[in-house]
């Protein structure tokens, strides 16, 4: 589900054309349209949105929605943890199929039982968010919703489907029945934020990305330094992009239905520690993990070296989660790493200044991306050209690799840390920047963006 593919901005378009004539114009009333009629519109839309990529995964949504009624109602009732744990593995069940029967049958060798599998459109992402739902409802912080259409909702709400945000059903709940007015503000924070997914999509991650690809497809053996370095900044500054992009549409997508959701990202690479990386980085999925597994796991209350075994634990997990690989798990024990070594030196790290700290924690991360875009080997070979083993050469005359055109278009990360298009509050969700020279440099940007558009590439968060 493409935001900026043509056939989906024209469903879009149809969508919210109908959407606020029933919902939001003088029709509510003379029809006493209710809670139930938007969400029931809603839902059905979300289906027919998924149906435009593989329609016989609507099943699987089918599937979740029917487990989430009677899976939660069962919880509710027995309050018992074989409970939760059942329906959970229930759950998870298709993500496992899915993602990692592959990977399975490549460790055991047993090629004969290879099965031609295509992972359902953000599967991981719904299924995330149901299991957030199943441990609320049996920690009592919800009640179980027994209602297909709300679930159904939830569960395919179209905006967040294909890549997130991991939503919480608390949220999305209380939204069905007393929707985020619009004003003239939430519009306009809405489009602010649909600009800006543009701005990121178009502009930055499918023109980056096509020159990353570009080099990593010529051969990462007869880098240089220079080259080695332009390819993985432009892989850094395309992964924020591709996905702070998506999640930034997403949200504002969100607001005109009456659904607030907090922000995902929150310019991460301002980070000064990996600590604070992942405070700003995917937030939804670092509150997820934390909530639902961290914190089950003890957390910090059983010491210092269950606390660096629990953080090993889930951040090992969310490397697996993004990929069945042996390089996501070697990228989310990196972060896991780190984060104890950050805890180790507690305040005598935070004695060095901001600016030192921020080059340390930008290097590590952008050193552990190499692990999250190639596979093992590649990447050791790519940090090996970065930090010029090897007999690599500075400069390639004649290089086919391309330097200049992914550093010009590096700027737009830099511009939008600075600038900050948008900015969170205190709760975690977007606001307006009225900064005059934030709203101009997006200005600019967005007709860039519609000038020089690169050439569509699928979101990256597509294949998690």
């Amino acid at each position: 589900m493409v935001f900026t593919n043509n056939i989906i901005i024209v469903f879009i378009g149809i969508f919210f054309l109908i959407y606020f004539l029933l919902f939001e114009f003088r029709f509510t009333k003379k029809y006493h349209l209710t809670s139930q009629s938007r969400s029931k519109y809603i839902a059905i839309s979300s289906l027919l949105f998924y149906a435009t990529w593989y329609p016989p995964a609507i099943f699987l949504l089918i599937y979740h929605t029917i487990l989430g009624v009677y899976g939660g109602k069962l919880i509710s009732r027995t309050k018992q943890k074989t409970s939760l744990f059942y329906i959970i593995t229930l759950s998870l069940l298709p993500l496992v199929v899915f993602k990692y029967y592959g990977f399975f049958i490549e460790l055991t060798h047993l090629e004969s039982y290879t099965l031609d599998l295509i992972l359902p459109l953000g599967l991981s992402f719904y299924t995330f968010s149901m299991i957030g739902y199943y441990v609320d409802v049996y920690h009592q912080k919800i009640k179980a919703n027994q209602s297909f259409l709300t679930l159904l909702l939830f569960i395919a709400f179209w905006p967040h489907l294909a890549a997130g945000p991991i939503l919480r059903a608390k949220n999305i709940f209380s939204n069905v029945f007393k929707e985020e007015k619009l004003t003239t503000l939430t519009v306009t924070i809405a489009l602010t934020l649909i600009a800006i997914g543009l701005v990121k999509k178009l502009l930055i991650a499918d023109n980056i990305g096509a020159y990353v690809n570009w080099n990593i497809s010529y051969g990462i053996e007869s880098m240089s330094i220079a080259e080695a370095w332009a390819t993985i900044l432009g892989f850094t500054a395309q992964i924020y992009a591709d996905f702070s992009g998506y999640s930034d549409m997403a949200i504002g997508f969100a607001l005109l239905m009456g659904f607030k959701l907090p922000a995902n990202f929150n310019y991460p690479y301002r980070a000064t520690s990996v600590t604070e990386f992942w405070h700003r980085w995917h937030i939804s999925l670092s509150t997820w993990f934390r909530d639902y597994l961290y914190f089950p796991l003890g957390g910090s209350k059983n010491g210092p070296y269950k606390t660096y075994l629990n953080i090993m634990i889930v951040f090992v997990l969310s490397g697996i989660w993004h990929g069945a690989g042996i390089g996501f798990a070697i990228w989310g024990a990196i972060h896991g790493a780190i984060l104890i070594i950050e805890k180790i030196l507690g305040k005598r790290y935070f004695r060095l200044y901001a600016s030192l700290r921020w080059l340390i924690t930008f290097m590590l991360i952008v050193i552990a991306w190499s692990f999250f875009r190639l596979d093992f080997p590649q990447a050791i070979l790519l940090i090996q050209k970065m930090f010029g083993f090897n007999h690599s050469l500075f400069i390639n005359m004649g290089s086919p690799y391309h330097i200049l055109s992914i550093s010009l278009l590096l700027i737009y990360p830099i511009l939008d840390h600075l600038c900050r298009f948008y900015l969170v509050d205190k709760e975690g969700y977007p606001m307006l920047n009225r900064n005059p020279l934030s709203i101009l440099v997006l200005s600019v940007l967005l007709l860039l963006a519609f000038t020089f558009s690169g050439s569509p590439l699928p979101f990256i968060y597509f294949e998690f």
